[in-house]
């Protein structure tokens, strides 16, 4: 499967949290995400581990965590 395609479910997450994905940084361990308020802030999300050894509504729940924290 495409790299791209494997990731689609985890981009449509972030579209309904009303999130925009604007970088990834890849680790060996972990995923640390930049992401764009719908205010246009930008915030930056360090995953406990890689998005795809996460299922999409726990990584739902840990974005929208992780976003709220930093001042939403």
């Amino acid at each position: 499967m495409p790299v791209g395609r494997r990731y689609t479910p985890y981009r449509k997450a972030l579209r309904e949290l009303k999130l925009r994905q604007l970088d990834v940084y890849r680790y060996p361990g972990h995923e640390e995400l930049r992401l764009m308020t719908q205010d246009s802030r930008i915030v930056l999300v360090k995953l406990p581990r890689r998005r795809d050894e996460m299922t999409v509504e726990e990584f739902k729940k840990y974005v929208a965590e992780a976003v709220a924290s930093q001042g939403r």
